[in-house]
């Protein structure tokens, strides 16, 4: 199969208390997306993050499987009450959010079939008019399936990135499963979390790290 949907993990989710601390992540190790300038060569695959819109996301994986191309469509397990039993139920992490690995033409022959209903997220070039469609480097979304996929992680969907998912201290992760992160730290609803950007995309909160496990750069 060429799909790949996190969806053969268990996991509770893991509620984080008012006044926790947790990290800001912009990770300048991690998620940054690029702008593609127009190319010669189009048999190069590349990762574009797009919207999916008006609840056409099975219909597009579908199309996606058909064609022998590589998506990812991040699920999550949720607790919820069902015939007065408590149970795990699998739902998306983000509804309208696909990741579609192709060349920019396998890009724009399903953009074609699904026209106004598949959007992809689009960035300047410079201070120019010129847009392309944004791309994650591969290694990046290596890191960013892995995150998703790591129950201990509790990734919740923050919405659309901002500039104010990237202000505050930054910080690296020295231990746990987050090592290695670097961030920035400010405090949401109460609560200081971890945020994951993927830049000009989305922005997702992971759960509590301790403060200890954190220091300033």
């Amino acid at each position: 199969m060429i799909r790949r949907e996190n969806s053969d993990y268990r996991f509770s989710p893991l509620p984080l208390g008012r006044g926790e601390k947790v990290l800001f992540l912009n990770l300048v190790r991690g998620f940054k997306t690029e702008v593609n300038m127009p190319e010669k060569e189009t048999n190069k695959a590349n990762w574009y993050p797009v919207r999916v819109l008006y609840g056409k996301a099975g219909a597009v994986k579908n199309t996606l499987d058909e064609e022998d191309i590589e998506y990812y469509y991040p699920m999550r397990l949720v607790e919820k009450e069902v015939g007065g039993l408590l149970k795990y139920v699998e739902e998306p992490l983000v509804r309208s959010l696909i990741f579609i690995n192709t060349t920019p033409s396998g890009l724009q022959r399903v953009k074609t079939r699904y026209s106004a209903s598949l959007i992809p997220y689009y960035g300047k070039v410079g201070e120019s008019s010129l847009k392309a469609p944004v791309t994650v480097p591969d290694d990046q979304m290596e890191r960013f399936i892995k995150l998703c996929e790591m129950k201990e992680a509790g990734l919740e969907y923050l919405g659309e990135d901002e500039p104010k998912y990237h202000l505050g201290d930054k910080v690296r992760v020295t231990e746990g499963i987050f090592k290695g992160f670097e961030g920035h730290i400010k405090r949401i609803r109460h609560d200081r979390k971890l945020i994951v950007t993927i830049e000009g995309v989305a922005a997702f909160a992971t759960r509590f790290i301790p403060p200890a496990m954190l220091e300033k750069i």
